[in-house]
């Protein structure tokens, strides 16, 4: 992501509360960037091959969703040289377990964050993820660095 100002953001979620709840946070940072939003980890893998689209700068990956996980379609996009380069911040979920961090962070995501309640908290989460400088992260695989708070 070396252009900050036109970072394509997009977020794969089966819960359309959350969708919009990241959607807002976005817009409410005073964040004009282009948000797309998938409902399953499948939904995220046809869009990522369509080559009519983009490539997201960042991807947000929730872990829990049907027909395909988190942990599957993280699989894939890592499998996929095409892909290797897009930070997938593993992932947005309300789950922090130890096993969670672990697989995610040997599937390949970049990094791993936990569902704010809180909206401001989600707004200085996300504000902290998207402004990173991602060429660093990616080439830091420490799993020290790998959870991010606020």
């Amino acid at each position: 992501m070396n252009n900050k100002q036109n970072v394509r953001v997009l977020l794969t979620d089966d819960d359309e509360d959350d969708r919009e709840f990241f959607a807002d946070a976005i817009t409410d940072l005073y964040l004009h960037y282009p948000v797309e939003f998938c409902k399953n980890g499948l939904e995220l893998l046809n869009r990522l091959y369509d080559k009519s689209l983009h490539v997201p700068d960042i991807i947000f990956l929730d872990l829990n969703m049907p027909i395909m996980s988190g942990f599957e379609t993280l699989q894939q996009i890592r499998n996929d040289v095409q892909f290797k380069d897009i930070p997938v911040i593993a992932i947005y979920s309300t789950s922090a377990t130890e096993e969670a961090i672990k697989n995610t962070f040997g599937l390949g995501a970049n990094a791993y964050i936990v569902k704010p309640v809180v909206f401001d908290d989600l707004k200085e989460l996300l504000k902290k993820v998207i402004e990173m400088d991602w060429n660093e992260k990616l080439n830091n695989s420490q799993i020290e660095s790998f959870i991010i708070t606020i």
